[in-house]
């Protein structure tokens, strides 16, 4: 009877203690993974939100294009100057200039959209991986709680069954 006590209280002390471990682990992987979408959200904003154009290769870019343009300019009057040009066909190698810019920032643009299209399915996905992660954390609490009754009620099943209703006083 001692012994069937003492295995009653030994296995319920066990249960409550590895519930509370349980917990315990479960709050400390929560702040984790809190810590690991704070961290995703920040780099997402800084990358999604960022100023292509002011990035140091949108820059450098455009500084080599404006240095050809400024070279082409100098080429084309000192070639007017030569030929005897008109103000006109200057005007129009300027113009040839001007589209080259525009087509340059246009492919800007264009990478920026594509990165930052890239960036959002990046950040869709880690964001799809927490909730896979939470959905299997909260599918094992929900096997752990079922086992812990089960466990729990096993405990009891023995306890009652070890005692000698009736009996106790007849040894």
């Amino acid at each position: 009877m001692v012994l069937t006590g003492l295995n009653g209280a030994l296995g319920l002390y066990s249960g409550v203690k590895g519930m509370l471990d349980a917990s315990k682990a479960s709050k400390s992987a929560k702040g984790l993974r809190n810590k690991a979408k704070a961290a995703e959200d920040g780099w997402y904003r800084r990358n999604y939100y960022e100023n292509y154009m002011n990035s140091t290769s949108a820059k450098a870019a455009m500084k080599r294009v404006e240095n050809s343009l400024r070279k082409q300019s100098v080429q084309n009057r000192a070639y007017s100057v030569i030929s005897g040009a008109t103000p006109e066909y200057s005007l129009a190698r300027n113009e040839q200039g001007l589209r080259t810019m525009e087509n340059l920032t246009t492919n800007l643009a264009s990478m920026d959209s594509n990165r930052k299209s890239q960036v959002d399915a990046m950040h869709q996905q880690n964001k799809n991986a927490f909730l896979n992660s939470e959905l299997n954390d909260l599918a094992m609490d929900e096997r752990m709680a079922v086992s812990t009754a089960g466990n729990g009620l096993n405990l009891l099943q023995n306890a009652l069954l070890g005692v000698e209703w009736g009996r106790e006083g007849k040894r």
